[in-house]
């Protein structure tokens, strides 16, 4: 599991709003995020929908500062309107990280089964650009998803596996 204190530190050194709607996966980055919050300038705004945070964001966006999403990949089908017609139109950089549910072992309720199996095939269909986060590289791959996302001018995802920000 990344440390959830070195990982929130990172996310404040390049972002300056945090946004989603919570999942277990997130789970000890959440807890620490909240007593971080507090005490620094990070803001943090937890969403009822997944596709109200990407709204939210794009404002943020729009203002020039670097927002970051985090969602369940069973709410890919909420944001696709919101994604596809406001945020990628429009250009705006954002980095989402999406639990990816419902991959073996992990067949915890059977509606996350269903959509671990299309989750890659989703973002391919939306033309959003996507990696892993991975535990023993997560700088990295967090710094070149962010990379890509201010090179481009578009939402990015990194996919969040089980045990990588949660226990």
């Amino acid at each position: 599991m990344i440390d959830p204190e070195a990982f929130v530190q990172f996310i404040d050194e390049n972002f300056q709003f945090i946004c989603g709607v919570p999942c277990s996966y997130f789970k000890e980055m959440l807890i620490y995020l909240e007593t971080y919050e507090s005490k620094n300038e990070l803001d943090h705004f937890l969403a009822t929908r997944e596709d109200e945070a990407i709204a939210i964001a794009s404002g943020i966006a729009l203002s020039g500062k670097r927002v970051l999403i985090y969602m369940q990949n069973s709410g890919l089908g909420n944001i696709g309107d919101a994604l596809t017609s406001l945020a990628q139109l429009y250009k705006m950089p954002m980095l989402i990280l999406v639990s990816y549910r419902g991959l073996e072992p992990d067949k915890d309720f059977p509606e996350h089964s269903i959509m671990g199996d299309v989750t890659e095939s989703v973002l391919k269909a939306m033309k959003i650009p996507y990696s892993d986060l991975t535990e023993d590289n997560w700088e990295s791959d967090m710094k070149n998803t962010i990379e890509k996302m201010v090179e481009t001018s578009f939402p990015v995802v990194l996919l969040v596996r089980q045990g990588v920000l949660s226990k």
